[in-house]
């Protein structure tokens, strides 16, 4: 995965984009060209890199990108969020370069609340690898990790590791076939 960031950090402000404007976001740092349409609410107690040419498309309905505190969420470069994205990081997300996230994505590493009194299962890490496509109300939940350029089909629940270069979907999310990906192939988002 790409770590091309660059060091320009921000003010500790709670931001909610709106339109074109660029409001302060608290980041640890930020890369190059990011581009924000629609409303975005940011709230970083942890920390958050941006990668350059980071785009998020928060219209017609706002995303919400939450950071706790000691967490570490990573966005790769040449990364496209669609609208009504949701992630909840409290320990780390990793999301790698070249990755299109869909609309009404949800992205959490921890399942906020037990399910019993012997749920033990905390926060777990969540690793989305370069040159990923993440199709609409596709769920990615805690301890996973998606292979580079792998496809994980609209309204999927992505349980436990999908490996690189596959189609996968279904509830849970399950590899339907291989895709012909080579390393240097890019997908585009536009």
């Amino acid at each position: 995965m790409s770590t091309g960031y660059s060091q320009i950090s921000f003010g500790k402000l709670l931001a909610v984009l709106k339109g074109a404007a660029i409001l302060p976001i608290k980041t640890s740092s930020v890369g190059r060209l990011g581009r924000i349409s629609g409303k975005l609410s940011v709230k970083n107690k942890g920390r958050f890199f941006l990668g350059k040419n980071v785009s998020f498309q928060a219209k017609p309905f706002p995303s919400s990108i939450t950071v706790e505190k000691h967490a570490e969420l990573f966005v790769g470069d040449n990364v496209f969020f669609n609208y009504g994205l949701d992630i909840g990081c409290t320990k780390s997300i990793q999301i790698g370069s070249n990755t299109i996230i869909g609309p009404m994505v949800n992205i959490i590493d921890t399942n906020f609340h037990p399910v019993d009194m012997e749920d033990r299962s905390g926060s777990k890490d969540i690793v989305i690898s370069d040159n990923v496509w993440i199709g609409r109300g596709a769920v990615i939940l805690p301890g996973v990790t998606i292979g580079q350029g792998s496809v994980i089909a609209a309204g999927s629940i992505v349980t436990r590791d999908i490996p690189a270069n596959v189609l996968a979907g279904g509830t849970p999310a399950k590899v339907i076939r291989e895709l012909q990906v080579t390393n240097e192939w890019i997908r585009r988002y536009n």
